[in-house]
């Protein structure tokens, strides 16, 4: 999280109003397309700084591409052009009770007004549900570490998660001079704004247990561990669920004086694998066609195991995703009996 003030940026108005003219607030960047970067704040900072015509963000003009309401999913998608700040990534978590967070805003500091930025830390709390007509999204307390608070201009602020380092809600409000906020999940991105870029994913996480069992198939020890998901949209319907594969580096092949040793095993050498993203299930038939254009199986149904497929690892070229995400997307095609 070294670079989360550097990611940072400022949103006041353009408006020649005095009363505008003090008003401040924060946002973020989460993605950019060729020149154009896309930025998270609160739709009442939009507001506040006196509409959507008058959003500036590091002195830019700004242009308001989605917006929910004040009183519901206080979220903005803003679009500025040629800002070259680095990015943030999104994820949902089920679970946060505990986690520790970190934001950054901005605030006026004294007579003289000036545009101070600061950070501070804290611990998620109780979690709630934000409505807006008949969609319901979290959002979290923020209980603000002592000694440090939070100040008016930090609306639309990241809320970043400490265990992971990615951006798990936007700071919308503050109670009890600062000691407490408001956190609304990034969930809520995808309901304001139908129209969001494919590349754009949400990241979740989830607990599971792995469970080893001996040869008569009883249970013999259980251990839970977390991993990082994210659903990918196939389109007309189909969505893909992708689960996180750490990188890591093993021994591949066997040694010479193996019992039944074969000299395809052989020589045996380290193989380095970077992180990559694996479907969570075996591949329907649906998800096949999706991506593929073609559905080889014998025995039909969408929703069916996909067969006649070779064990080999194919790449998805989503070339928007890799742009995004900066790592390869593979998935593992099951044949039917594995």
């Amino acid at each position: 999280m070294s670079n989360l003030e550097e990611s940072i940026v400022l949103i006041t108005s353009a408006s020649d109003n005095s009363f505008k003219a003090d008003v401040i607030g924060t946002g973020f960047a989460f993605y950019r397309e060729d020149n154009y970067t896309y930025l998270l704040t609160c739709a009442h900072v939009v507001e506040d700084v006196g509409g959507e015509e008058n959003v500036l963000v590091n002195s830019i003009r700004a242009k308001v591409l989605a917006t929910g309401d004040v009183k519901g999913f206080d979220l903005a998608v803003l679009g500025v052009e040629k800002l070259n700040v680095p990015l943030f990534q999104l994820i949902s978590l089920s679970e946060t009770k505990n986690r520790k967070f970190q934001t950054a805003g901005h605030f006026l500091y004294g007579e003289e007004k000036k545009i101070l930025l600061e950070t501070v830390g804290g611990t998620f709390g109780k979690k709630r549900l934000a409505r807006q007509n008949d969609e319901r999204v979290a959002v979290w307390n923020l209980l603000v570490d002592e000694g440090e608070r939070l100040r008016k201009g930090y609306s639309g602020s990241p809320v970043v998660d400490c265990e992971t380092g990615y951006v798990l809600g936007v700071a919308t409000n503050m109670e009890k001079d600062g000691a407490e906020g408001l956190a609304i999940s990034v969930e809520a991105l995808q309901k304001i704004w139908p129209q969001i870029p494919l590349a754009i994913s949400c990241f979740y996480r989830e607990k599971f247990d792995v469970i080893t069992v001996n040869n008569k198939g009883e249970e013999i020890e259980r251990r839970s561990y977390e991993a990082a998901f994210f659903t990918e949209d196939l389109g007309n319907g189909v969505m893909l669920e992708m689960v996180s594969i750490p990188g890591g580096t093993f021994l591949m092949g066997s040694p010479e004086n193996e019992a039944r040793w074969n000299d395809r095993e052989s020589p045996q050498h380290q193989v380095n694998l970077l992180p990559f993203y694996m479907s969570k299930y075996p591949i329907t038939q649906n998800q096949y066609q999706a991506i593929m254009g073609k559905n080889p199986s014998y025995f039909k149904g969408g929703n069916r195991p996909v067969e006649k497929v070779s064990y080999q690892i194919r790449l998805i070229r989503y070339k928007n995703i890799l742009d995004l995400h900066h790592y390869q997307i593979f998935i593992n095609f099951f044949p039917p009996n594995s």
